[in-house]
Parts: structure tokens; sequence; C-alpha cells
């Protein structure tokens, strides 16, 4: 796995390089998939530009309510929630890595316990502490009672909201992804088991098919009303093709696929047509005018998704604006980010909502966007720095404990302290 991209290897000891230093992710390893942090950004972007847009229309619907249609930012931020689907994506590939390298290329196996304990020191201190501080906010800002708001915070921090509530979280609505990203991590083990096979074709057509059944299953069987529709059940495609792109990234591009600008042109035009044409009310009459676009949605959105992460590794251009370090810098956090910026644009929102400044709706956004955005990953980076960074560190627990037990001993050492030594 390299370390950096060779763009990153040049603008490591810029100063963009120094100043971004601390905030960068770390890794168990010490090396990183920097394109991986790149797809982030796009993830989290999306999200983010979905909320703030929401929020506007909220907080002031005369002025920001979203245009129906004539509005490329309106169209783009419409769709922004599927970020969300784009990070399971990036989870597959991620989580399926460590499986296939052994698997396919005879690395080190991946022993489960230390797998379970990785997610549990790496994930959950940030997402509890953020969970009990918006409780807490919550309550202060009487958006509800500490006994209405109590099991919403209980189930929240054992995953199990989606099952119990069926319906998103009152305290912090994002964390209903988080808990079909556990519900993955509980079957990775199993599903990873798909790279036994030695044969590449037979291998990946059982991946293929597998995409495809879950994408038709989400379709026909799962919508807003079945017990199944926050379940990874509703989902399972998405991460697969994750499991895909592992399986390419490891045996076809050997961790550094080779550069074309075809794949730039891939680019151009597949990330407008995944964000702009879905669910267009053109393309709804004229391709489906009994009002079937679901389908198409269901069977172009894997695939071309599928080829967009590959142009972020294979495109000259593409690759090289997605591995900028500030781009990856802000991708890399974008768990943070993800937590708090949808409670932290609703908050700031209320203060800027009747900053109006033109009488156009893209501009007006676009400018409360460079208020608020910037505000928002400020505050995010310093929760990043402060807390989630330190616990992608895979010995923080120990450290902590040592720390801790230092503490504890310091006094006591002192207490045995020799009596006759003042007296001299």
């Amino acid at each position: 796995m390299p370390i950096l991209s060779d763009n990153q290897s040049r603008q490591s000891g810029s100063f963009s390089g120094r100043l971004l230093a601390p905030f960068r992710r770390v890794t168990s390893s010490g090396s990183f998939i920097s394109e991986i942090d790149g797809l982030r950004f796009i993830a989290i972007g999306s999200v983010v530009l979905f909320h703030l847009v929401v929020n506007l229309g909220f907080k002031s619907p005369a002025a920001y309510t979203v245009p129906s249609s004539g509005n490329l930012l309106a169209a783009v931020a419409r769709h922004g929630f599927r970020g969300v689907e784009l990070f399971f994506i990036i989870s597959g590939f991620i989580l399926a890595y460590p499986f296939a390298s052994h698997w396919l290329l005879g690395r080190p196996r991946v022993h489960l316990g230390q797998y379970f304990l990785r997610r549990l020191t790496r994930l959950e201190p940030p997402y509890m502490l953020c969970m009990v501080f918006l409780f807490l906010v919550r309550v202060a800002d009487g958006s509800g009672t500490s006994w209405q708001l109590l099991p919403h915070l209980g189930a929240s921090l054992v995953y199990s909201h989606n099952l119990l509530f069926q319906s998103e979280n009152p305290i912090n609505n994002v964390a209903w992804s988080l808990e079909i990203e556990v519900q993955f991590y509980l079957l990775v083990p199993i599903l990873s088991r798909i790279f036994m096979l030695r044969s590449k074709i037979t291998r990946r057509s059982i991946i293929v098919a597998a995409i495809g059944a879950s994408a038709l299953t989400e379709w026909l069987f799962i919508g807003p009303e079945s017990p199944m529709y926050l379940t990874i059940i509703r989902f399972l495609h998405f991460f697969l093709i994750g499991f895909l792109l592992a399986d390419l990234y490891l045996l076809n591009w050997h961790g550094r696929a080779q550069k074309s600008l075809r794949w730039d042109l891939v680019s151009l035009l597949g990330w407008p047509a995944l964000f702009v044409l879905w669910n267009s009310p053109w393309l709804s009459k004229t391709l489906f005018p009994h009002g079937h676009l679901p389908v198409l949605g269901a069977l172009l959105f894997p695939p071309l998704a599928f080829f967009l992460y590959q142009a972020v590794f294979r495109g000259v251009i593409t690759n090289r604006i997605m591995t900028n370090l500030w781009i990856t810098t802000i991708g890399g956090m974008c768990y943070t980010i993800y937590l708090f910026h949808n409670p932290l644009i609703g908050a700031l929102a209320s203060l800027t909502r009747s900053f109006v400044p033109t009488g156009i709706y893209t501009l007006n956004v676009i400018v409360q966007g460079c208020i608020l955005l910037p505000i928002v990953v400020g505050a995010c980076a310093l929760y990043f720095v402060t807390i989630e960074r330190p616990c992608m560190r895979r010995d923080w627990p120990r450290k902590l404990v040592e720390k801790t037990r230092s503490l504890f001993d310091r006094p006591a050492a002192e207490g045995l302290k020799d009596p006759m030594s003042d007296s001299v």
C-alpha cells in the first residue's frame, strides 16, 4: 500500500503540507491510500451541501426554499444525501482490503479479536462523546426533556435505534447510517470469504451478481414503510462495490493504477450524471413516462459509482485533484465532520438566516456557505485533533492506562520518601 501518492509526495514538504500535518489522518500502519481520502471528501461534501440547503430552507423558507427545478446547485444539493451511499462504498473497500490482501496476496491473516477491538477503540469514543454532548445540548435548548431523549440516546449508544424506533434519532439524525456501518462490520468476516475463491472470473462474477441482486431487492421490496428500510439489507450492494474495487486495486493495479485521460472523461461526464440527472423530471418523462424512474436509479447508480471511483484512481487530472493535500485532509476528517456538521449548520443558520444579500438563490446559498462552512470545518477540526485523531493510534488505550497509573503512582511514591531526607 503506497504511503503517499506521487502528487502528495510533492506537496508534503510545502507550506501547505507543514500547515496541514497536525490535521492529517493517522492509520494503524502509518500508510494510507490518498485516493480514498479524496473520495471521502466528495462524500462528505455532498452530505454537507445537502444539509446546508435543507437547514437554510427550514430556517428561512421565504428566501431559501430549494427550487424544484431549473437550478443547478439545487439539483446537486437535493440529492446530496446520497453521499452516505458513497461512504458505504468506501467502507466496503477499506474493510475488505485486509481480508482480501490475506486471501489474494498471502499477507498476514486478520485476527478477528483485533479487528473488532480496533473498530471499538477507533470509532466508539468520538461517537459516544458526540452523542452525549448533543443529548445535553438538546435538553438545554428545549428540544426535549431528558426523559424523552434518554431512550434515543441509549439506543444509539448500542447501535440499535434504527431497529427499535425505525426512524432517525432526534438527538443527531445522521447517526442512522453509522448503525448500518456497524451491521456491515459484523458481516465483513463472513462476506470476505469470497476472496478465498482463486478464480478471478468466478469471484468477481459472484460479487457482481450479488450487487445486482441487492440493488433489485432494494427497489422491489424495501420502501420507506419497510422494517428493512434502515438496515444493511437495503444498502448491501454499495458495500459490495467496495469489495470489487478492493479486488481490482490489489490484483489489477497492484496499489498504483496506470493513469489515462480517458478516465478523466469518465469523471467529467459521470459526476454530473450522478448528482444532477438522478430523479430529473426531464429524464423521468423521457425515459420512464409511466413513473418507473426508481428502476433507473437502482440499476445505474451502482455501476456508475463503480466507474467513477475507478476514475479517481486512474484519471490523470482527476487523481491529481483528488489527492490534493487540502482535499485529502478534509476528507480524512470526514467522520468528525459527519457527526457534527448538521447540528452546527442548524445552529449557525439560525443566526444568519436573515442575511439575503441578493435575489438569486444560488448566490445567496454560496454566500451563506462561505460564512458557515469555514466555521463548521474549523470546529470539527478542533474535535478531530483533540478526540478523533488520538483514537486513530492503535496503542492509545495502553498509553492511557499507563498514564493513569503514573498519575496514581506518583503521589504514592512521594508518600514513601525517606523521612530523614529533609533533616539535613
